[in-house]
């Protein structure tokens, strides 16, 4: 009973604050088919909430890797026009997505280099264009989690398979505000306000650049775009004019670097897995915006992928501030998945910038926001740098300095 109840909770809260569901819109649920009974109660909750139908697109992570082995090598090139043709047709419409993570997070491992590369380039190149509409926010998104067995036994290897689930569902609704005797909805309206007084603050201080460093060695200075602007939690969807939360969890702050006033080195402070492969102990050098050296002691091949992927993916699109001391990073868990430990550690991304992060961008044209410094690429690729002794400091238009964080800490 408890499990079931917990579990409609968590429905609750992304029908409602996550996906924002509404009459006018249907939703498509995207998860692992290990995921089917949550989605089942999260389908309740958004027809409860009165959306106006949901679907569910279910992926086997197991068969994908199977395929991705065997398949002929020119198969993996192959994106169906059927498959292209249903994503469009849902932009067209203005559907919303929910997308559940779950897989394993080295659920690729085993799979070549090459292979992989291939197939995860044919995907990018046929799904970008119809993924533009969400990465800037004209359709409400929003990304969440479902255990499986395979992923919790990653997070708590000692623990059995069964005790391993239990323990990650307790950890995912913890990270998120769910409780047994709380409304998490009315939780995360306080916690959005919060967030957004946070971003507020910085938007006062008209920043010109971040200098980041840290004794893992991370001595990193990220100018700012001009005009830039800082958001926290909640979005609009502008097509439909509702609200929604992208990520639950959240914790960050994130604003648009100038993608060509980038200088230093950073060092990761966690592990990333990016498309089924984990990369860690890794470090990036920066000159003039660009990525010019780096190193990494697992899944080098993956990250010299995701750095030369196109002309901007070795310059930052993203730089999120998350205390040390937030409540996912109390946890002392690493996820081994993004949607967590980004919440758990201050971050960057390599990649395209969002043009929320811009003052006025709606009005411009992707040209005007990339003269202004935004960065334009076909991935965005968070990594996490935060530490316990981390400091960063602002820099002004005049060269002041403004402390930002201490010790891992907002100042404020």
């Amino acid at each position: 009973m408890k499990k079931a109840k917990m579990m409609k909770k968590y429905a609750k809260l992304i029908a409602e604050i996550g996906i924002g569901a509404n009459p006018k819109q249907d939703v498509i649920i995207r998860a692992p088919a290990e995921a089917y009974q949550f989605v089942r109660y999260l389908a309740l909750e958004l027809y409860n909430s009165k959306a106006r139908s949901v679907t569910a697109d279910f992926s086997d992570g197991p068969l994908t890797k199977e395929t991705l082995m065997h398949v002929a090598p020119s198969r993996l090139d192959i994106i169906p026009d059927w498959e292209i043709a249903k994503e469009k047709e849902r932009v067209d419409k203005n559907f919303a997505r929910i997308t559940l993570v779950g897989e394993d997070p080295a659920l690729f491992r085993s799979v070549s280099g090459d292979r992989l590369i291939r197939r995860n380039k044919a995907l990018t190149e046929a799904f970008s264009p119809l993924k533009k509409a969400y990465n800037e926010n004209q359709l409400a998104w929003c990304i969440a989690a479902v255990p499986t067995k395979a992923w919790a036994k990653k997070v708590f290897p000692k623990l059995s398979p069964t005790q391993a689930m239990i323990k990650l569902w307790a950890s995912i609704y913890q990270a998120c505000y769910v409780e047994e005797d709380n409304d998490p909805s009315q939780a995360w309206k306080k916690h959005i306000e919060t967030l957004a007084n946070h971003a507020s603050y910085l938007n006062s201080l008209n920043l010109k650049a971040l200098h980041y460093t840290n004794k893992l060695g991370t001595d990193l200075t990220v100018g700012l775009a001009k005009g830039h602007q800082w958001c926290s939690a909640q979005a609009l969807q502008t097509r439909l004019g509702t609200y929604f939360v992208p990520n639950i969890p959240t914790e960050e702050i994130f604003t648009m670097p100038d993608r060509r006033n980038i200088y230093g080195k950073v060092v990761a402070s966690r592990p990333l897995s990016a498309q089924g492969v984990i990369i860690d102990g890794f470090w990036m050098e920066f000159q003039n915006g660009k990525v010019v050296d780096f190193a990494a002691k697992t899944g080098l091949e993956k990250l010299s992928e995701i750095i030369h992927y196109d002309e901007n993916s070795s310059s930052l699109g993203e730089a999120a501030l998350v205390p040390f001391d937030s409540p996912i990073s109390k946890q002392n868990i690493i996820y081994q998945e993004t949607l967590f430990d980004e919440n758990a550690s201050c971050h960057l991304a390599l990649g395209f910038s969002f043009k929320e992060n811009l003052k006025g961008s709606e009005k411009m044209s992707d040209e005007e926001v990339f003269e202004k410094g935004g960065n334009q690429s076909k991935v965005h690729v968070d990594f996490m740098i935060g530490t316990e002794d981390l400091k960063i400091d602002g820099i002004k238009e005049d060269g002041s300095i403004v402390p930002i964080f201490v010790k891992g800490n907002f100042v404020f």
